[in-house]
């Protein structure tokens, strides 16, 4: 768990539910990710990406970059692709040997981006526009003016089709992937910024401000379906691929709402913490770990329980497992197996 607010990582055993290690590091963090057995930390002020072993617990090694990273994406064969705000900048960056083999100048800076295959899609907000990269000497395959600010982009799970988000607007802008062409808008009642899959991408949920609800897209259709009520201001979302439920972190109760996606009623609700921000599925789908934004606690959420509760009359045990302590102004979290006792 990565905190922007301290220059370390919190380490926690999902065996036992504690907190085992700290990390320290020369800079804050923002946004984790894995690979192998290396743990990835992207540092924006720092504008470096830490490699961090996972078996020792310690600092591996950093590559400087150009610019202050907002988000990067992993490619085949230990490389990752990388956007830089203030440098108007892709890179693809080599992790194996720590360096930079490739880069872009972009025409603004960049808010996110996808990657599917060979094609990478980069959103730049003060431009309306959104770029389509192909992989791997970063050449611009095209340019298109989208009339709106976009921001958070994801490829359909077939890659025919870039989907991204129009917060001003309050749109899903859908373009085909290969020409750039635009296909749809797609209006909604809240302000697009967080996407979810369902397993088999059929359905994408999208959450922002603007109110209760989520919106549910129907991808290849390109047509919102309906949106539903998710408890108050939903905002993080996960989904279970074996029961096929999605949780919603809501921020302003401090509560999680589970939904059934066949059904899109809400099948449970538990309260977590005072700002819950991100939630994690442990790799069995036994549990929901949900980080508290405030606070930096990790509150565990048993499944089964949770959805049991509601059906049982007399006292049931609490859903809420335990809570643990992590790291405060929690931004980011990965869950990767762990190769040694502890």
């Amino acid at each position: 768990m990565a905190g922007g607010a301290e220059k370390q990582i919190a380490v926690a055993d999902l065996s036992t539910f504690r907190r085992i290690s700290t990390i320290p590091l020369p800079c804050a963090p923002d946004q984790l990710f894995w690979s192998g057995d290396r743990v990835y930390a992207l540092c924006r002020e720092a504008r470096t990406v830490l490699e961090i072993d996972a078996g020792n617990l310690r600092v591996a090694a950093k590559t400087a970059l150009p610019g202050k990273p907002v988000a990067a994406r992993l490619l085949a064969g230990k490389a990752a692709l990388i956007v830089c705000e203030d440098a108007d900048t892709v890179l693809r960056v080599d992790l194996a040997n720590r360096r930079v083999i490739a880069r872009r100048a972009l025409p603004g800076a960049p808010a996110d981006l996808d990657v599917n295959g060979t094609l990478a899609v980069i959103t730049i907000p003060s431009r309306n526009s959104i770029l389509r990269a192909r992989l791997p000497d970063l050449q611009i395959a095209g340019a298109t003016d989208a009339g709106v600010s976009c921001t958070a982009l994801r490829f359909r799970r077939d890659g025919k089709t870039i989907l991204a988000g129009a917060v001003a607007a309050r749109e899903i802008v859908a373009l085909d992937a290969q020409s750039g062409k635009l296909l749809a808008r797609l209006p909604l009642p809240v302000s697009p910024s967080r996407f979810c899959f369902n397993p088999d991408g059929g359905q994408m949920f999208v959450t922002g401000a603007g109110g209760d609800v989520l919106a549910i897209v129907s991808p290849f259709q390109n047509e919102v379906a309906e949106s539903i009520l998710a408890g108050r201001t939903p905002y993080a979302m996960a989904v279970s691929d074996r029961d096929n439920l999605l949780f919603v972190t809501n921020r302003d109760s401090g509560d999680l709402t589970v939904l059934d996606i066949q059904t899109r009623g809400v099948a449970a609700s538990v309260h977590v913490g005072e700002s819950p921000g991100d939630v994690l599925l442990t790799p069995d789908n036994e549990y929901a770990l949900v980080m508290d934004q405030r606070s930096g606690n990790v509150a565990v959420v048993h499944i089964t329980t949770i959805l049991n509760r509601k059906n049982k009359t007399s006292s049931p045990p609490s859903p809420l497992f335990t809570v643990f302590p992590t790291a405060a102004d929690a931004r980011s979290a990965v869950v990767v197996p762990y190769p040694r006792e502890v």
